[in-house]
């Protein structure tokens, strides 16, 4: 009987471990002392101006470089606390002048790089308002929170009464102060205040300047958007001087992207003969063409794809619109509507639909949408769906109390002539320097019944730590009426109204639909320039549903849970590297999993990454059943001249299985090939 080869599988985790060995060697060698990051901007040889407030006395002001993906960054740090407990008492105090700042462990050589330190007997110095004068010179380093709240507010009213001066002098103010919580939203409010007024170059420089600062943001999209209008807007060909003035502003812009990926996969089982099991081209295509005119923006939008499988002799070519419509949008009031296949992440639309969706920007924190249509279900669905239709309206708010907004929603949907489901909800978010929260409640008006309920929350924590909690409860599928119809002979609820009434058809929808739990926690600490940790949990329930109607219940799933860590390190052989260990445990009905895993990434130069990867699972199954499996892969990508991405991966996995005393050995040989090409 063959047996698993632990040794020869050890052998491969040891390969990747000895990647890891060098770094966590230095990894012991950390900071005894601490220090408080005041303020963070990206450049070099900045000039800093340290507050020389009196509770700085005797503490040095030093400025330490941070290397980023998107260029260097300078922060101002205060030192040096022997222990945590001084930096955070510091940390209080300080936060009344630099509103961000938080401790980090005191990086070598930090002494070389003090800038100033304070006098140990300084006079008590008051914070003053800003002068009218030195908002115009765009000089703060510091302001109070009352101080910061009032420049934001009167910022935001002048900009929608359109006094564009004003705003931007007030919104000047708040980019030059040091780090604080209304940087973000300011610098993308200063661009768009600019572009309003006029101020093309200035728009531009704020907004790549933002992208910069904030590549990842939840405005990034925004402001991406915008500088590429502006950059379209701007770089059109000059002839044809006496063109009306109506057409001067009249541009077309077309950019997309094709790719072509093909896979294959091969099987064996004990010493049969190989089988192809898939060997497929998947082909996507996305085009996006924008009209911009003096007033109005005209957006035209086709996404598709297309599987043809190699291997099906009938029916082998499957092809899909994902997204086809056409958007007008009113530039002045940023009004806009848009007619065809869409996606909408917005007031209790769950899926695509074929359809209308408009929306009335009153103010700017005032937007009032409706939407109507075809639920689309099928993914490959390419025509219209006219059994089921809908409509939605949404009131969306914009920021308010600092931090906040919000949208309310009511969703109704028919089957025919029969009520397929009717919900009210709403989603609001919160976010600032350190926090972000989503929350989001579906409630089916016509069951009444809550469909889905979810909380999503991260937050950033001192010395590198980062939190975070998603838990959701929703009905498994979302319930409607058309849930009847799970398990029935009939195909619509027209069929099912001959052999039942209307509270039947309800009550079997009911019993159709489970409710579904999950649940999962986790966090991240850095415990060096070097390396991080992660670890998540979560919990996973499905209830049973209920026999009736000729159809059988369908049991619940119990509670299941996945526990899993990770060990993340930087720069470890080269500069750029990553590599991971990992171990991931998972408890369900049918099996109890471990499986460790190593994966490391290496970039070869700027264009060329490699990225190998080994996984080894121990799974043990209802009965005797009991599965080893390892799995070794290796991708990697090629980036020519910043447009054209070739993609290649080859993997083989091995199972060994044991079942009443049988052994079983099956492989699998697969690879995928192929290439994404932005235009």
């Amino acid at each position: 009987m063959p047996r698993f080869k632990y040794v020869n599988y050890l052998l491969y985790l040891s390969i990747l471990l000895n990647l890891l060995g060098t770094g966590l060697v230095k990894a012991a060698n950390t900071s005894k002392t601490y220090s408080l990051v005041l303020a963070s901007a990206s450049g070099t040889n900045l000039k800093w101006t340290p507050s020389k407030n009196q509770m700085f006395s005797g503490r040095s002001f030093y400025i330490e470089k941070i290397k980023r993906i998107s260029g260097v960054r300078e922060r101002l740090n205060l030192g040096f606390f022997s222990n945590r407990e001084q930096a955070m008492s510091m940390q209080k105090k300080a936060r009344k002048i630099y509103p961000g700042a938080w401790i980090i462990k005191t990086p070598p050589n930090a002494t070389k790089s003090i800038i100033y330190t304070a006098p140990v007997s300084i006079k008590k110095s008051k914070i003053k308002p800003l002068s009218d004068k030195t908002l115009k010179q765009g000089k703060a380093t510091s302001l109070r929170e009352k101080q910061l709240d009032k420049l934001m507010l009167r910022a935001k009213t002048d900009f929608k009464n359109k006094k564009y001066s004003s705003a931007i002098r007030y919104l000047k103010a708040l980019v030059n102060t040091n780090s604080n919580k209304y940087s973000e939203e300011a610098l993308e409010l200063l661009g768009l205040t600019r572009q309003r007024k006029g101020q093309k170059t200035h728009a531009l420089a704020n907004y790549e300047q933002y992208l910069k600062l904030y590549p990842d943001s939840q405005g990034s999209d925004r402001v991406r958007q915008r500088l590429a209008g502006l950059l379209t807007a701007a770089s059109g060909p000059r002839k044809k001087i006496k063109m009306e003035t109506t057409l001067k502003e009249s541009k077309i812009n077309t950019h997309g992207s094709l790719s072509q990926f093909y896979r294959s996969n091969t099987a064996k089982i004990d010493n049969t003969q190989s089988i192809k099991t898939l060997s497929q081209l998947n082909t996507f295509i996305d085009i996006t063409t924008q009209h911009r005119s003096s007033n109005f923006d005209h957006q035209y939008q086709f996404t598709s794809d297309h599987i043809y499988d190699f291997i099906k002799d009938d029916d082998n070519s499957e092809f899909r619109f994902i997204e086809t419509y056409y958007e007008l949008s009113y530039r002045k009031t940023g009004s806009s509507g848009r007619l065809g296949r869409q996606t909408l992440r917005i007031g209790g639309l769950l899926n695509r639909f074929d359809g209308i969706s408009a929306g009335y920007q009153f103010t700017a924190d005032m937007r009032f949408n409706i939407h109507a249509g075809h639920p689309v279900e099928i993914d490959n669905k390419s025509s219209i769906n006219t059994d089921k239709t809908f409509y939605g309206l949404t009131y969306e708010t914009g920021t308010f109390l600092n931090n906040w907004n919000m949208n309310l929603f009511y969703f109704d949907q028919k089957y025919n002539d029969f009520n397929d489901r009717s919900s009210i909800g709403t989603e609001v978010y919160y976010r600032d320097i350190k926090k972000s929260l989503f929350g989001m409640i579906d409630y089916n008006l016509l069951y009444d019944e809550i469909n889905i309920l979810q909380l999503n929350a991260n937050i950033l924590m001192d010395q590198g730590r980062t939190a975070h909690i998603n838990a959701f409860m929703r009905k498994a599928p979302v319930l409607s009426s058309s849930n009847a119809l799970i398990g029935r002979q009939e195909t619509s609820l027209d069929a099912l109204i001959n052999t039942l009434n209307i509270e039947q058809i309800y009550q079997l929808a009911e019993d159709r639909t489970a409710n579904s739990q999950t649940i999962t926690a986790g966090g991240s600490q850095r415990l060096n320039l070097k390396y991080q940790l992660t670890a998540d949990l979560t919990l996973s329930k499905t209830d049973a549903t209920i026999a009736s109607g000729g159809v059988a219940a369908i049991p619940g799933t119990g509670t299941d849970y996945f526990i899993g860590t990770q060990l993340v390190g930087n720069n470890l052989l080269i500069k750029r590297d990553t590599g991971v260990l990992g171990i991931r445990y998972s408890n369900t009905e049918p099996s109890k999993v471990i499986s460790l895993i190593a994966n490391s990434r290496f970039p070869i130069n700027r264009d060329w990454r490699i990225n190998p990867r080994l996984q080894f699972d121990i799974r043990n199954l209802i009965g005797s059943r009991s599965q080893n499996k390892v799995r070794a892969i290796i991708r990697t990508d090629y980036t020519y001249i910043n447009k054209v991405r070739f993609d290649f991966e080859i993997g083989y996995d091995q199972t060994d299985e044991e079942n009443s005393g049988e052994s079983l050995t099956s492989n699998n040989l697969f690879f995928t090939l192929g290439y994404r090409w932005n235009f």
